[in-house]
């Protein structure tokens, strides 16, 4: 009987820690993904949603590798509250605090928009943003994925140097976002000795590679094209 009501206590317990950490909203992508050919300023929406009641959130950027001259360029992000110029989210990695997203009503904006036509470094680049739920603490990320297109055509060489990884260092999957130009048929994962760990056969230009049965340690994917050539090669960290 003892160990009976200790069960209880043990499991209620566990349920109202998860209650605690439970989610109110949810946002519409976790990564959204933009293409900017030289237009003016453009918009990258990713509503947050609430599912019951309402939430305040606070925010952050956590990671970006946009190049210094993007980052010179017209970049900020929009919530519910107010629009903030990227001089004062980063590199400081301030917080900033939305007012209530509401299941019933209200404006569930939020957005990265961004003019970076006079940029002169093109490729695919992202920013990781970090939303806190203020009551329960739950966390959510959102990934801005932009693909900067120079007005010329890209010779071969310029594309197998447009590669990105995101996130990184990562917890499960990782996303590669490639230049199509560059023929990538085949992504493999290496470890550090050079131990093949995965491979996958992929598409278009991007890939996102389940890491669930590789270890936490330091790696390298191999981009291959259709002659079997190792094209580009990277390192990332699985946490």
């Amino acid at each position: 009987m003892k160990k009976f009501l200790f069960f209880l206590c043990t499991a209620f317990t566990l349920l109202g820690f998860t209650s605690l950490k439970a989610q109110t909203y949810t946002i519409e992508k976790d990564t959204v993904r933009l293409t900017f050919s030289g237009t003016d300023l453009m918009y990258m929406r990713d509503s947050i949603v609430p599912l019951t009641g309402s939430s305040i959130i606070d925010w952050k950027i956590v990671s970006t590798n946009f190049p210094a001259d993007w980052q010179a360029q017209t970049i900020g992000i929009c919530d519910n509250n107010s629009c903030y110029p990227w001089s004062l989210l980063w590199p400081s990695g301030a917080t900033k605090t939305s007012h209530l997203y509401s299941s019933t009503s209200g404006v569930r904006d939020f957005h990265l928009q961004l003019n970076i036509k006079d940029a002169s470094t093109s490729g695919t680049y992202y920013i990781v943003v970090k939303l806190t739920n203020t009551t329960t603490l739950a966390d959510t990320t959102q990934v801005y994925a932009v693909t900067f297109m120079p007005t010329a055509v890209p010779s071969v060489s310029k594309a197998i140097d447009e590669i990105s990884l995101y996130p990184n260092p990562t917890n499960n999957d990782i996303n590669v976002v490639y230049n199509a130009n560059a023929d990538v048929k085949t992504i493999a994962v290496y470890n550090i000795i050079g131990k093949v760990m995965a491979v996958y056969k992929v598409s278009g230009n991007s890939a996102n590679l389940s890491l669930d049965n590789v270890p936490a340690g330091i790696y390298f994917v191999r981009l291959v094209n259709s002659q079997g050539e190792v094209v580009v090669t990277r390192k990332f960290t699985k946490q």
